[in-house]
Protein backbone atom coordinates (compact mmCIF):
# COMPACT_ATOMS: atom_id res chain seq x y z
CA UNK A 1 0.00 0.00 0.00
CA UNK A 2 2.85 2.50 0.53
CA UNK A 3 4.37 1.81 -2.26
CA UNK A 4 1.55 2.51 -4.15
CA UNK A 5 0.96 5.90 -2.64
CA UNK A 6 4.76 6.42 -3.40
CA UNK A 7 4.14 5.70 -6.73
CA UNK A 8 1.44 7.95 -7.20
CA UNK A 9 3.06 11.02 -5.35
CA UNK A 10 5.96 10.85 -7.91
CA UNK A 11 3.65 10.43 -10.92
CA UNK A 12 1.79 13.60 -9.80
CA UNK A 13 5.06 15.60 -9.14
CA UNK A 14 6.03 14.33 -12.47
CA UNK A 15 3.06 15.21 -14.66
CA UNK A 16 3.69 18.59 -12.44
CA UNK A 17 7.31 18.99 -13.89
CA UNK A 18 6.23 18.56 -16.93
CA UNK A 19 3.77 20.78 -17.04
CA UNK A 20 5.72 23.04 -15.81
CA UNK A 21 8.34 22.87 -18.39
CA UNK A 22 5.81 23.09 -21.02
CA UNK A 23 4.10 26.30 -20.07
CA UNK A 24 7.75 27.58 -18.98
CA UNK A 25 10.69 25.91 -20.14
CA UNK A 26 13.48 28.27 -19.39
CA UNK A 27 17.19 28.11 -20.65
CA UNK A 28 20.69 27.03 -19.52
CA UNK A 29 23.49 28.88 -20.86
CA UNK A 30 26.82 27.53 -20.50
CA UNK A 31 29.36 30.46 -21.62
CA UNK A 32 33.30 30.11 -22.17
CA UNK A 33 34.71 32.51 -24.84
CA UNK A 34 34.54 32.18 -27.76
CA UNK A 35 31.83 29.40 -27.01
CA UNK A 36 28.24 29.42 -26.00
CA UNK A 37 25.97 26.42 -25.58
CA UNK A 38 22.00 27.36 -24.83
CA UNK A 39 19.89 24.53 -24.06
CA UNK A 40 15.99 24.26 -22.00
CA UNK A 41 16.40 23.81 -18.43
CA UNK A 42 14.51 20.71 -19.15
CA UNK A 43 16.61 19.14 -20.85
CA UNK A 44 19.42 20.27 -19.22
CA UNK A 45 18.03 18.60 -15.84
CA UNK A 46 17.50 15.24 -17.85
CA UNK A 47 21.33 15.20 -18.92
CA UNK A 48 21.94 15.77 -15.60
CA UNK A 49 20.04 12.85 -14.09
CA UNK A 50 21.45 10.42 -16.66
CA UNK A 51 24.85 11.81 -15.81
CA UNK A 52 24.95 11.10 -11.77
CA UNK A 53 22.94 7.56 -12.58
CA UNK A 54 25.79 6.77 -14.91
CA UNK A 55 28.40 7.83 -12.33
CA UNK A 56 26.75 6.21 -9.82
CA UNK A 57 26.47 2.92 -12.14
CA UNK A 58 30.26 3.41 -12.86
CA UNK A 59 31.39 3.47 -9.30
CA UNK A 60 29.48 0.71 -8.15
CA UNK A 61 30.76 -1.78 -10.73
CA UNK A 62 34.28 -0.16 -9.94
CA UNK A 63 33.63 -1.10 -6.03
CA UNK A 64 32.43 -4.70 -7.08
CA UNK A 65 35.62 -5.33 -9.33
CA UNK A 66 37.79 -4.58 -7.07
CA UNK A 67 36.01 -6.72 -4.13
CA UNK A 68 34.97 -9.58 -6.42
CA UNK A 69 37.74 -11.63 -4.66
CA UNK A 70 36.69 -11.39 -1.52
CA UNK A 71 32.37 -11.67 -2.26
CA UNK A 72 33.76 -15.25 -4.14
CA UNK A 73 35.94 -16.19 -0.90
CA UNK A 74 33.10 -15.46 0.98
CA UNK A 75 30.45 -17.18 -1.43
CA UNK A 76 32.77 -20.58 -1.25
CA UNK A 77 32.87 -20.24 2.37
CA UNK A 78 29.22 -19.84 2.45
CA UNK A 79 28.88 -22.79 -0.16
CA UNK A 80 31.21 -25.51 2.43
CA UNK A 81 29.16 -24.53 4.95
CA UNK A 82 25.86 -25.30 3.57
CA UNK A 83 27.39 -29.13 1.87
CA UNK A 84 28.89 -29.50 5.38
CA UNK A 85 25.85 -29.09 6.94
CA UNK A 86 23.81 -31.34 4.05
CA UNK A 87 26.70 -34.04 4.91
CA UNK A 88 26.23 -34.38 8.48
CA UNK A 89 22.46 -34.85 8.02
CA UNK A 90 22.82 -37.37 5.25
CA UNK A 91 25.78 -39.07 7.73
CA UNK A 92 23.29 -39.38 10.59
CA UNK A 93 20.52 -40.71 8.12
CA UNK A 94 22.95 -43.72 6.84
CA UNK A 95 23.66 -44.36 10.72
CA UNK A 96 20.09 -44.61 11.67
CA UNK A 97 19.63 -47.05 8.37
CA UNK A 98 22.57 -48.89 9.49
CA UNK A 99 24.87 -48.36 6.47
CA UNK A 100 27.91 -47.52 8.44
CA UNK A 101 30.36 -47.48 5.51
CA UNK A 102 28.45 -44.49 3.98
CA UNK A 103 27.72 -43.10 7.14
CA UNK A 104 31.51 -42.79 8.28
CA UNK A 105 32.35 -41.54 4.97
CA UNK A 106 29.87 -39.00 4.55
CA UNK A 107 30.37 -37.35 8.41
CA UNK A 108 34.25 -37.26 7.42
CA UNK A 109 34.17 -35.80 3.94
CA UNK A 110 33.78 -31.94 5.20
CA UNK A 111 34.96 -32.16 8.73
CA UNK A 112 36.90 -29.07 7.68
CA UNK A 113 34.11 -26.67 6.42
CA UNK A 114 31.51 -28.41 9.22
CA UNK A 115 30.13 -25.79 12.00
CA UNK A 116 29.21 -29.03 14.15
CA UNK A 117 32.70 -31.15 13.59
CA UNK A 118 32.28 -32.65 17.32
CA UNK A 119 28.89 -34.56 16.33
CA UNK A 120 30.54 -35.50 12.71
CA UNK A 121 33.50 -37.09 14.63
CA UNK A 122 31.33 -39.01 17.43
CA UNK A 123 28.99 -40.53 14.95
CA UNK A 124 32.19 -41.13 12.64
CA UNK A 125 33.53 -43.10 15.81
CA UNK A 126 30.13 -44.98 16.03
CA UNK A 127 30.38 -45.95 12.78
CA UNK A 128 33.72 -46.97 12.60
CA UNK A 129 32.78 -49.30 15.59
CA UNK A 130 29.67 -51.19 14.01
CA UNK A 131 32.66 -51.83 11.26
CA UNK A 132 34.75 -53.27 13.97
CA UNK A 133 37.66 -51.02 13.38
CA UNK A 134 38.56 -49.71 16.70
CA UNK A 135 41.56 -48.30 15.95
CA UNK A 136 39.33 -45.69 13.51
CA UNK A 137 36.95 -45.50 16.24
CA UNK A 138 39.84 -44.15 18.80
CA UNK A 139 41.46 -41.96 16.41
CA UNK A 140 37.98 -40.22 15.86
CA UNK A 141 37.38 -40.50 19.64
CA UNK A 142 41.08 -38.63 19.94
CA UNK A 143 40.31 -35.81 17.32
CA UNK A 144 36.96 -34.63 18.99
CA UNK A 145 39.01 -34.30 22.58
CA UNK A 146 41.67 -32.40 20.62
CA UNK A 147 39.30 -30.52 18.90
CA UNK A 148 36.77 -29.16 21.73
CA UNK A 149 38.23 -30.02 25.06
CA UNK A 150 35.80 -27.51 26.77
CA UNK A 151 33.11 -31.14 25.74
CA UNK A 152 35.69 -33.85 26.90
CA UNK A 153 33.34 -35.10 29.25
CA UNK A 154 30.67 -36.03 26.58
CA UNK A 155 33.37 -37.23 24.79
CA UNK A 156 34.80 -39.82 26.91
CA UNK A 157 30.79 -40.59 28.20
CA UNK A 158 30.59 -41.28 24.47
CA UNK A 159 34.16 -43.49 24.80
CA UNK A 160 32.79 -45.28 27.68
CA UNK A 161 29.54 -46.44 25.76
CA UNK A 162 31.49 -47.88 22.82
CA UNK A 163 33.85 -49.36 24.51
CA UNK A 164 30.83 -51.07 26.47
CA UNK A 165 29.27 -52.01 23.47
CA UNK A 166 32.28 -53.30 22.00
CA UNK A 167 32.68 -55.60 25.13
CA UNK A 168 35.35 -53.78 26.43
CA UNK A 169 34.30 -53.57 29.70
CA UNK A 170 37.57 -52.96 31.80
CA UNK A 171 37.97 -50.12 29.51
CA UNK A 172 34.63 -48.80 29.87
CA UNK A 173 35.18 -48.72 33.69
CA UNK A 174 38.71 -46.94 33.48
CA UNK A 175 37.09 -44.26 31.76
CA UNK A 176 33.98 -43.87 33.99
CA UNK A 177 36.21 -44.03 36.98
CA UNK A 178 38.20 -41.56 35.75
CA UNK A 179 35.40 -39.07 35.64
CA UNK A 180 33.84 -40.21 39.11
CA UNK A 181 37.18 -39.03 40.21
CA UNK A 182 37.80 -36.15 38.43
CA UNK A 183 34.09 -35.18 40.20
CA UNK A 184 31.66 -35.58 37.21
CA UNK A 185 28.21 -34.34 37.90
CA UNK A 186 27.13 -35.98 35.36
CA UNK A 187 24.01 -38.32 35.34
CA UNK A 188 24.74 -40.57 32.41
CA UNK A 189 28.17 -41.29 33.59
CA UNK A 190 27.24 -42.21 36.79
CA UNK A 191 24.75 -44.56 36.12
CA UNK A 192 26.91 -46.60 33.23
CA UNK A 193 29.48 -46.41 36.21
CA UNK A 194 27.20 -48.18 38.85
CA UNK A 195 25.37 -50.71 35.70
CA UNK A 196 29.61 -51.99 34.88
CA UNK A 197 29.86 -52.27 38.89
CA UNK A 198 26.78 -54.14 38.67
CA UNK A 199 27.58 -56.66 35.74
CA UNK A 200 31.02 -57.05 37.35
CA UNK A 201 29.78 -57.92 40.66
CA UNK A 202 32.34 -55.98 42.22
CA UNK A 203 30.22 -54.95 45.19
CA UNK A 204 33.27 -53.29 47.40
CA UNK A 205 33.33 -51.01 45.26
CA UNK A 206 30.07 -49.90 44.36
CA UNK A 207 29.51 -50.16 48.42
CA UNK A 208 32.28 -47.85 48.10
CA UNK A 209 30.55 -45.40 46.49
CA UNK A 210 27.18 -45.28 46.53
CA UNK A 211 26.84 -43.11 49.62
CA UNK A 212 28.73 -40.15 47.45
CA UNK A 213 26.17 -40.94 44.38
CA UNK A 214 23.35 -40.47 47.45
CA UNK A 215 24.58 -36.98 48.17
CA UNK A 216 25.14 -36.32 44.24
CA UNK A 217 20.95 -36.97 44.06
CA UNK A 218 21.86 -37.08 40.29
CA UNK A 219 20.74 -40.80 39.75
CA UNK A 220 16.91 -41.90 40.52
CA UNK A 221 16.33 -42.45 43.92
CA UNK A 222 15.22 -46.36 43.12
CA UNK A 223 17.81 -47.02 40.73
CA UNK A 224 20.28 -46.60 43.77
CA UNK A 225 17.98 -48.37 46.30
CA UNK A 226 17.86 -51.71 44.21
CA UNK A 227 22.05 -51.34 43.73
CA UNK A 228 22.10 -50.86 47.97
CA UNK A 229 19.83 -53.64 48.25
CA UNK A 230 21.91 -55.74 45.81
CA UNK A 231 25.20 -54.76 47.88
CA UNK A 232 23.50 -55.73 51.16
CA UNK A 233 21.86 -59.31 49.33
CA UNK A 234 26.06 -60.28 48.46
CA UNK A 235 27.27 -59.11 51.59
CA UNK A 236 24.75 -61.29 53.83
CA UNK A 237 24.93 -63.77 51.49
CA UNK A 238 29.35 -63.96 51.70
CA UNK A 239 30.87 -67.43 52.47
CA UNK A 240 33.48 -66.25 54.35
CA UNK A 241 32.55 -68.47 57.67
CA UNK A 242 31.29 -71.86 58.56
CA UNK A 243 29.54 -70.35 61.47
CA UNK A 244 27.22 -67.48 59.83
CA UNK A 245 28.97 -64.13 61.62
CA UNK A 246 29.58 -62.43 59.63
CA UNK A 247 25.75 -62.33 57.55
CA UNK A 248 25.04 -61.78 61.49
CA UNK A 249 27.41 -58.88 61.37
CA UNK A 250 26.09 -57.37 58.50
CA UNK A 251 22.28 -58.08 59.79
CA UNK A 252 23.06 -55.78 62.72
CA UNK A 253 24.53 -52.85 61.06
CA UNK A 254 21.61 -52.67 58.97
CA UNK A 255 19.38 -49.54 59.10
CA UNK A 256 15.89 -50.55 60.43
CA UNK A 257 14.59 -49.38 56.94
CA UNK A 258 16.50 -52.21 55.49
CA UNK A 259 15.66 -54.51 57.76
CA UNK A 260 12.06 -54.57 56.47
CA UNK A 261 13.17 -55.47 53.01
CA UNK A 262 11.94 -58.56 52.70
CA UNK A 263 14.46 -59.52 49.97
CA UNK A 264 17.13 -58.75 52.34
CA UNK A 265 15.50 -60.73 55.19
CA UNK A 266 15.39 -63.89 53.00
CA UNK A 267 18.91 -63.75 52.17
CA UNK A 268 19.87 -63.96 55.34
CA UNK A 269 17.70 -65.84 56.03
CA UNK A 270 18.87 -68.45 53.59
CA UNK A 271 22.81 -67.74 54.65
CA UNK A 272 21.53 -68.73 58.51
CA UNK A 273 20.19 -71.81 56.96
CA UNK A 274 23.24 -72.68 55.16
CA UNK A 275 25.90 -72.44 58.27
CA UNK A 276 22.90 -74.60 60.29
CA UNK A 277 21.16 -71.65 62.06
CA UNK A 278 17.66 -72.80 60.89
CA UNK A 279 15.92 -72.19 64.40
CA UNK A 280 16.86 -68.53 64.08
CA UNK A 281 16.32 -67.82 60.56
CA UNK A 282 12.49 -69.27 61.29
CA UNK A 283 12.46 -66.97 63.95
CA UNK A 284 12.80 -64.12 61.75
CA UNK A 285 10.64 -65.41 59.28
CA UNK A 286 8.07 -65.83 61.82
CA UNK A 287 8.02 -62.66 63.65
CA UNK A 288 8.30 -61.01 59.88
CA UNK A 289 5.34 -63.17 58.32
CA UNK A 290 2.97 -62.39 60.92
CA UNK A 291 3.32 -59.02 60.43
CA UNK A 292 3.18 -58.61 56.53
CA UNK A 293 2.79 -61.32 54.36
CA UNK A 294 5.38 -62.15 51.59
CA UNK A 295 5.29 -64.65 48.96
CA UNK A 296 9.30 -65.34 49.25
CA UNK A 297 9.27 -65.80 52.73
CA UNK A 298 6.54 -68.15 52.90
CA UNK A 299 8.13 -70.01 50.39
CA UNK A 300 11.29 -69.88 52.13
CA UNK A 301 9.73 -71.04 55.32
CA UNK A 302 8.46 -74.16 53.76
CA UNK A 303 12.32 -75.07 53.10
CA UNK A 304 13.44 -74.54 57.19
CA UNK A 305 14.68 -77.30 58.73
CA UNK A 306 14.31 -76.86 62.65
CA UNK A 307 14.42 -79.39 65.28
CA UNK A 308 10.92 -78.65 66.18
CA UNK A 309 8.80 -79.66 62.68
CA UNK A 310 5.71 -79.90 64.48
CA UNK A 311 5.84 -76.60 65.74
CA UNK A 312 6.74 -75.23 62.43
CA UNK A 313 3.64 -77.13 60.76
CA UNK A 314 1.28 -75.63 63.99
CA UNK A 315 2.84 -71.78 62.83
CA UNK A 316 1.96 -72.69 59.53
CA UNK A 317 -1.54 -74.14 60.07
CA UNK A 318 -2.14 -70.81 62.04
CA UNK A 319 -1.35 -68.87 58.99
CA UNK A 320 -3.94 -71.07 56.81
CA UNK A 321 -6.74 -70.01 58.73
CA UNK A 322 -6.58 -66.08 56.91
CA UNK A 323 -4.27 -67.49 54.22
CA UNK A 324 -6.62 -70.85 53.08
CA UNK A 325 -6.25 -70.55 49.42
CA UNK A 326 -2.67 -69.05 49.19
CA UNK A 327 -0.86 -71.58 47.40
CA UNK A 328 2.52 -70.71 48.10
CA UNK A 329 1.38 -71.56 52.00
CA UNK A 330 -0.36 -74.25 51.01
CA UNK A 331 3.00 -75.80 49.14
CA UNK A 332 5.35 -75.12 52.24
CA UNK A 333 2.91 -76.86 54.55
CA UNK A 334 3.35 -79.66 52.54
CA UNK A 335 6.91 -79.87 52.64
CA UNK A 336 6.55 -79.44 56.15
CA UNK A 337 4.28 -82.07 56.59
CA UNK A 338 6.13 -84.32 54.05
CA UNK A 339 9.63 -83.71 56.19
CA UNK A 340 7.67 -85.16 59.47
CA UNK A 341 6.60 -87.94 57.02
CA UNK A 342 2.77 -87.82 56.75
CA UNK A 343 2.27 -88.05 53.23
CA UNK A 344 -1.37 -88.24 53.16
CA UNK A 345 -1.75 -84.59 54.45
CA UNK A 346 1.34 -83.51 51.81
CA UNK A 347 -0.31 -85.02 49.11
CA UNK A 348 -3.90 -83.04 49.98
CA UNK A 349 -1.93 -79.78 50.68
CA UNK A 350 -0.14 -80.03 46.99
CA UNK A 351 -3.72 -81.37 45.46
CA UNK A 352 -5.23 -78.02 46.82
CA UNK A 353 -2.59 -75.76 46.03
CA UNK A 354 -3.14 -76.85 42.47
CA UNK A 355 -6.54 -76.07 42.53
CA UNK A 356 -5.75 -72.40 43.97
CA UNK A 357 -3.79 -71.58 40.81
CA UNK A 358 -0.28 -73.15 42.07
CA UNK A 359 2.79 -72.34 39.62
CA UNK A 360 4.89 -75.28 38.60
CA UNK A 361 6.69 -76.31 42.26
CA UNK A 362 3.21 -77.48 43.54
CA UNK A 363 2.07 -79.71 40.43
CA UNK A 364 6.57 -81.33 40.53
CA UNK A 365 6.23 -81.85 44.36
CA UNK A 366 3.17 -83.64 43.89
CA UNK A 367 4.41 -85.46 40.97
CA UNK A 368 7.41 -86.54 43.09
CA UNK A 369 5.03 -87.54 46.00
CA UNK A 370 2.93 -89.47 43.67
CA UNK A 371 6.27 -91.25 42.03
CA UNK A 372 7.44 -92.46 45.24
CA UNK A 373 4.36 -93.63 45.97
CA UNK A 374 4.35 -95.61 42.64
CA UNK A 375 1.45 -93.63 40.67
CA UNK A 376 3.59 -93.23 37.73
CA UNK A 377 0.84 -92.27 35.43
CA UNK A 378 -0.35 -90.06 37.94
CA UNK A 379 3.20 -88.59 38.77
CA UNK A 380 3.80 -88.03 34.92
CA UNK A 381 0.30 -85.80 34.57
CA UNK A 382 1.47 -83.74 37.30
CA UNK A 383 4.55 -83.27 35.93
CA UNK A 384 2.69 -82.10 32.31
CA UNK A 385 0.73 -80.10 34.15
CA UNK A 386 3.49 -78.33 35.99
CA UNK A 387 5.48 -77.90 32.52
CA UNK A 388 2.45 -75.70 31.45
CA UNK A 389 2.25 -73.62 34.40
CA UNK A 390 5.79 -73.08 33.95
CA UNK A 391 5.92 -69.27 33.64
CA UNK A 392 8.57 -67.87 30.74
CA UNK A 393 9.86 -64.61 31.03
CA UNK A 394 9.68 -62.76 27.72
CA UNK A 395 13.09 -60.81 27.14
CA UNK A 396 12.26 -57.03 27.48
CA UNK A 397 13.51 -54.35 25.21
CA UNK A 398 17.23 -53.35 25.92
CA UNK A 399 16.70 -49.97 28.08
CA UNK A 400 19.61 -47.49 26.46
CA UNK A 401 21.93 -45.92 28.98
CA UNK A 402 21.86 -42.36 29.64
CA UNK A 403 23.37 -40.21 27.17
CA UNK A 404 22.43 -42.75 24.18
CA UNK A 405 22.70 -40.92 21.04
CA UNK A 406 21.27 -44.17 18.47
CA UNK A 407 19.99 -47.10 18.91
CA UNK A 408 21.77 -50.23 18.54
CA UNK A 409 21.55 -52.18 15.06
CA UNK A 410 23.28 -55.14 16.42
CA UNK A 411 23.02 -57.16 20.11
CA UNK A 412 26.09 -56.16 22.59
CA UNK A 413 28.93 -58.56 22.22
CA UNK A 414 29.99 -60.71 25.30
CA UNK A 415 32.25 -58.97 27.49
CA UNK A 416 36.29 -59.69 26.87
Amino acid sequence: MITAILLLLLFLVAIVLVQTAIDDPGYVLISRAPHEIEISLSLFLLALFVLIISSYIILRLTIRLLHAPRDIGRWHGRRNVQLARKATLDGYARLIEGDWHAAEKTLTARLIHSTTPLLDYLGAAYAAQQQGNATARDNYLDCAQALDPAHSEAIDITRARLLERDGQIDGARDVLEQLYQEGSKSSASQGMLVSLLRLQQDWKTLEKILPDLKNSALLPKAELETAWCEVKIHRLGEKSDNDGSNAINVWASLSRKDKRNPLLLEAYCRRLMDTSKESLAEKFLRKRLTKQWEKNLVQLYGLIRTNEPLEQIQVAEGWLRAHSEDPDLLVALARLYLHVGNKDRSRSLLTEASRYGGGEESHFELGLLLEAAGEGDSALQAYRRGMARSTHEVPSLTKLPLGEILPLASEPHEPK
